[in-house]
């Protein structure tokens, strides 16, 4: 089944209809989707794809050799012939039609074979870029990926004519997944798995959410188990002090100083870890969207962006020891008890910021908005402000995942918190709603047109 991802399907086929060569670099971390995007991409094309593996350059280049033999029947390319990746590439892409060669887990070439990103260059400069050819090069380990290709001093560099950075299925595209659910039980499902298309597609749609829990993550030796582990020890050396840093997120602490304070560990190392998680979507910085320099910026906080990540942190990693011994009530208990307040709520505010940004570029609210993020300062905090071209805050929103309406003291408080942003704070106020909104605040809205509701996603 294959959902979404049509912006990068968009650049892949750009990329096939340019004439002559291309080279595109896809990488992102693992079970994303990277595969299945490039072989949906390939379907009905000329093309081969190669999946390369740690078993050595030689064991490689054979199997490559093999792949090409399948797809041409040429007897040069017979599985006792001894050739090299040079002639392999050469006789794969004589043809007069466009080929797409795809290089999946490239790194592995580039760790069992010393130098073959230079090799890689080579034949690309005296051979591939002159014909009729599409290579895509494909990888996990989003470091080495980097390096090999995309860093400046990769012998690759300036060579990709497009590249894709795969991120997670966003909230917009979840339906697809579970077309018989309602929106309520979407955003509880996505709370848990993101929009990482592996994890979604081990939730049954005939359970309920729990069950798939118990199913997936908390049965010992479940997929999900210790997913974050197994990910943390594929893109890094230095497990346990990123594991650790997670840990210290996901106990709520968010400033970098609180951060590196409780793990003994100097700030500027901290930044280095960091990065390396931000790199892989698992945590992101956010400072006050009214920043103007938000790179320089002290008001930066840290989060845990990965839902998955964020809700195992959370709910399974402290109850470990009763789920070695099989033993599942207390954390079914604990999600029983806390999963809205603590994790839902959040990602609840999360979805609504992006369906914003999508109004936005959409040009829902008439201005330009460069910037949709959050705003906070020592007392106050308001989940949705957006910032026009002149770097003044012309949106305002709060989302409210709670029983009950939403009455129009809430709207009141936004309106105050505004003014402590932008002393003229005009522009729009959004709320974002579970349960609706009060029959006062229903009427006031009719009557204002720069007040917008939003029951759970939906626009009244």
């Amino acid at each position: 089944m294959f959902i979404g991802r049509k912006t990068e399907i968009g650049i892949l086929e750009n990329e096939y209809g340019r004439e002559g060569s291309s080279l595109v670099i896809v990488y992102g971390r693992r079970r994303i989707g990277k595969t299945t995007l490039i072989k949906q991409f390939m379907q009905s094309k000329d093309s081969l794809y190669f999946l390369s593996t740690e078993e050595g350059g030689r064991q490689n280049l054979k199997y490559f050799q093999s792949l090409a033999f399948d797809k041409t029947a040429l007897n040069l390319l017979r599985p006792e012939n001894t050739l090299e990746w040079e002639d392999i590439f050469d006789l794969l892409t004589r043809g007069p039609d466009k080929t797409v060669i795809a290089i999946d887990e490239y790194p592995y070439l580039a760790m069992t074979e010393p130098g073959f990103s230079s090799r890689l260059q080579r034949i690309w400069d005296e051979m591939l870029k002159n014909r009729n050819v599409m290579l895509i090069l494909c990888g996990s380990l989003i470091g080495m990926m980097y390096s090999e290709t995309l860093d400046y001093s990769s012998p690759l560099y300036g060579r990709r004519t497009a590249q894709i950075k795969l991120a997670q299925i966003p909230f917009t595209d979840f339906a697809g997944f579970f077309p018989e659910k309602n929106d309520e039980e979407l955003l509880s499902i996505y709370a848990v798995t993101g929009g990482v298309p592996r994890y979604i597609e081990l939730f049954q749609p005939e359970k309920d959410l729990l069950e798939n829990i118990t199913d997936n993550i908390l049965k010992k030796g479940s997929y999900l188990y210790e997913e974050p582990v197994f990910l943390l020890n594929r893109q890094f050396r230095e497990t346990g002090t990123y594991f650790s840093i997670l840990k210290t997120l996901a106990g709520g602490s968010q400033k970098s100083s609180e951060i590196s304070g409780r793990l003994d560990m100097k700030q500027a190392s901290l930044v280095y870890y960091m990065n390396g998680m931000i790199d892989m979507d698992l945590v992101e910085r956010e400072v006050p969207v009214t920043e103007r320099n938000p790179e320089k910026s002290k008001k930066g906080l840290y989060r845990i962006k990965d839902n998955f990540c964020q809700f195992w942190f959370r709910f399974v990693y402290p109850f470990m020891s009763y789920l070695e011994m099989e033993n599942t009530a207390p954390v079914i208990e604990k999600i029983h008890k806390s999963f809205i307040d603590s994790h839902l709520s959040f990602i609840y505010e999360r979805v609504c910021r992006e369906l914003v940004k999508e109004m936005a570029s959409e040009g829902f609210f008439g201005d330009k908005i460069v910037r949709i993020g959050r705003w906070w300062d020592s007392k106050e905090e308001i989940d949705i402000v957006g910032v026009n071209g002149d770097n003044k805050p012309v949106i305002f929103g709060e989302c409210k995942y709670r029983e009950g309406p939403v009455g129009i003291d809430i709207l009141r408080e936004l309106q105050r918190k505004a003014l402590m942003v932008s002393k003229a704070a005009g522009g729009a106020f959004l709320l974002f709603s579970r349960k609706g909104f009060s029959k006062e605040l229903l009427e006031h809205s009719r009557r204002n047109d720069n007040v917008f509701l939003f029951e759970l996603f939906g626009k009244i």
